[in-house]
């Protein structure tokens, strides 16, 4: 299941500090590319409102969208009707910002914080909107990491080939986004994000990431309390974060999307008093 930032900032100072470019002139293109819409203010209010930085959202769209504005950063749908892709039944919007706000809204990425965007975070929050399936597979995910070392040259390799298949031995031809955020600072160092913060204590405060039950348990579970429909296919991604959250706020908990064990422990007793 999904992990806490805490659990994991370790772990992505770590990746971050042994990251090497692998496709760097593939990088540059995209990094040229993207600073071009810098420049034209194309993500300024976005940034502005939620203070989520511009390198997340220049990377994240385009690995969702191509950065096409045309499209939704949520998942690459038209944002002048309702997407069909998950998240479904989005939109439609009046202008690619109001689809942009909505999509990193649901994902509460505004809740972050300007201030608390440090490298390990933009790496987290990313991995948290794209999904932890990867990890199911002993797999960097490709989101952060395609194009660089991380994942280029690890061993295994793999990718989602379609909704729930992955697939070992298929590389992601996408670039990775950490690779493309850290080739656009080095040309505007203004977009640079927070040094990183001491390691925190833990303080008790929240759900948790403790994991209990795997994650299909968790679904099946949120489908029979109600939070569903939810597909049990064991990955931590979007709609059942979405869920998680719904169940949270049902149960007068800290909505973070993340089942740890406060939350687990809640369901468990949702179930017994469900089944009396």
């Amino acid at each position: 299941m999904a992990q806490s930032f805490e659990a994991l900032e370790r772990e992505y100072n770590s990746l971050l500090a042994r990251m090497q470019v692998t496709r760097g002139s593939e990088v540059k293109s995209v990094a040229t590319k993207l600073m071009k819409f810098v420049r034209q203010g194309r993500y300024t209010d976005v940034s502005n409102q939620l203070g989520i930085p511009q390198v997340f959202i220049a990377t994240s769209f385009e690995r969702e969208s191509s950065s096409d504005f045309s499209l939704s950063p949520a998942q690459g749908d038209r944002w002048d009707r309702p997407s069909v892709h998950v998240p479904r039944g989005r939109g439609p919007f009046a202008s690619w910002k109001d689809a942009a706000i909505d999509a990193y809204t649901l994902d509460g990425l505004e809740k972050v914080g300007r201030g608390n965007w440090t490298w390990a975070r933009f790496c987290y929050e990313g991995e948290l909107f794209n999904g932890f399936g990867y990890r199911n597979h002993g797999v960097h995910t490709p989101y952060l990491w395609s194009g660089s070392n991380i994942y280029d040259n690890a061993d295994p390799v793999g990718k989602f080939v379609g909704d729930g298949k992955f697939q070992f031995g298929v590389k992601d031809a996408q670039l990775g986004t950490v690779a493309v955020a850290r080739a656009m600072v080095e040309r505007d160092s203004s977009l640079d994000l927070a040094p990183p913060k001491p390691d925190p204590a833990p303080d008790g405060v929240g759900n948790g990431s403790g994991d209990d039950h795997d994650t299909a348990w968790l679904q099946k579970s949120l489908n029979d309390l109600g939070f569903g429909p939810l597909n049990v296919d064991g990955l931590y991604g979007r709609v059942t974060r979405a869920a998680v959250a719904a169940f949270q706020q049902d149960k007068g908990l800290i909505v973070d999307a993340l089942a740890g064990p406060k939350t687990d422990a809640a369901i468990v007793a949702a179930l017994k008093a469900k089944s009396g």
